[in-house]
């Protein structure tokens, strides 16, 4: 059963057939219950005995998560986020529960929970912040998911029914080592990297990108996840928040290879060297709040020094005898001309940090107002540099 239920009938039923059957899909279906499901919220307002609904059709622990999920959505559509968010969770503790005994095929549930998870915690912050008081309830939606992590992470099943599928790759066993086991269902190849990607959006809307690494590490373990054996939504979803970190911390090495792969997959490019019309960037400009909310800004703080970086390496191609002695002056007055008003002192702030982290092969001058440059490759390119220092 794929279709999703417009009752709560129906939806019991869904997932008893799906636990009988051990059908992952229709057990998804049954659990994503939205604001949309208009049936649905009107038989929940009319207060029908959803105890008795739930428990006569399921036995425990599946009762008391259908019972929390429709309390959930009948919170969530009357504005009551908070207790929202408090029936998501235990909806959430009661799918755990049953997930820690069953082995891969109610993985594809996992990204309706986590998704309900996120959605209500964040929706349950914007109504504490209302009120005045500390958003915190997606930091506990986060120790919720990493639990569901760990589950996946942890399983000690053989490969074929392995929960672990999703959060590590699985070039090895198709190179020879296990790959004739390789499962062609969802489950299998989404595993914990939906909540990998569920526990990256919430980790950024929090601010604690330190333990986005921590996860990338403990659940690759050094290896990618590129291959035919993950659904494609979750691997670009990973792909972005991924080469996010990457430019945030600086990893330029990383960021390259993220923008190798984009440019090999992608089926429309951007064109280099042209401005954007007037009318594009019109629209494009406002939302300053938001656009610094969503972090926008840092990325162009991080893309700065590279800019100067190809600055400073036009104006010395500029250079009439190829010298290896540049006048800071030069740069100053180029600048200039570009209505950029610096500094000389400034100036060599920046080519301090551009010679700091490699951008550069040189020295300054002080005393000389010089940038003294190598003969060979002065600005090398920036996709052999591979640096992880961050400025």
């Amino acid at each position: 059963m794929s279709g999703v239920p417009s009752t709560a009938q129906q939806a019991a039923q869904t997932i008893s057939q799906a636990v009988s059957r051990q059908d992952g899909a229709g057990l998804a279906a049954a659990l994503r219950l939205d604001l949309g499901n208009t049936a649905l919220i009107a038989q929940l307002n009319s207060s029908p005995p959803l105890e008795q609904i739930c428990g006569r059709a399921l036995v425990e622990p599946w009762d008391e998560l259908l019972l929390e999920q429709l309390h959930y959505i009948k919170a969530a559509a009357a504005g009551e986020h908070e207790a929202a968010y408090s029936h998501c969770e235990r909806a959430a503790a009661c799918f755990q529960a049953a997930f820690e005994k069953e082995s891969d095929w109610p993985v594809p549930a996992l990204h309706s929970l986590c998704l309900n998870l996120r959605r209500a915690a964040a929706a349950a912050d914007a109504a504490l912040v209302a009120k005045g008081e500390r958003a915190v309830r997606q930091q506990e939606a986060a120790r919720t998911m990493q639990k569901f992590f760990q589950v996946c992470v942890t399983d000690r099943a053989p490969l074929p029914v392995s929960k672990k599928w999703g959060s590590v790759a699985v070039e090895k066993l198709a190179a020879g080592h296990g790959g004739g086991a390789v499962r062609a269902e969802a489950g299998a190849r989404v595993g914990a990297l939906v909540v990998i990607n569920a526990l990256f959006h919430v980790y950024f809307a929090i601010n604690n990108l330190r333990l986005c690494q921590n996860l990338i590490r403990a659940a690759l373990d050094g290896q990618t996840v590129e291959g035919r054996h993950f659904a494609k939504a979750e691997v670009v979803t990973y792909k972005y928040f991924t080469g996010r970190l990457a430019l945030l911390n600086s990893d330029f090495g990383d960021l390259n290879a993220f923008e190798e792969q984009l440019a090999t997959h992608q089926q429309r490019f951007i064109r280099h060297g042209s401005y954007l019309q007037e009318e594009v960037s019109r629209k494009c400009l406002g939302g300053v709040s938001e656009v610094s909310r969503h972090g926008s800004y840092l990325l162009v703080e991080r893309s700065k020094l590279i800019v100067y970086r190809n600055f400073f390496r036009r104006v010395a191609l500029l250079h009439p005898d190829k010298s290896t002695k540049l006048d800071i002056k030069r740069f100053q007055a180029c600048l200039k001309a570009t209505n950029t008003e610096m500094e000389v002192d400034e100036i060599e702030c920046i080519l301090a940090n551009l010679i700091y982290c490699g951008y550069i092969k040189g020295y300054i001058s002080h005393a000389h107002g010089k940038l003294v440059v190598s003969k060979g490759a002065p600005f090398p390119p920036l996709r052999e540099l591979g640096l992880t220092s961050a400025v």
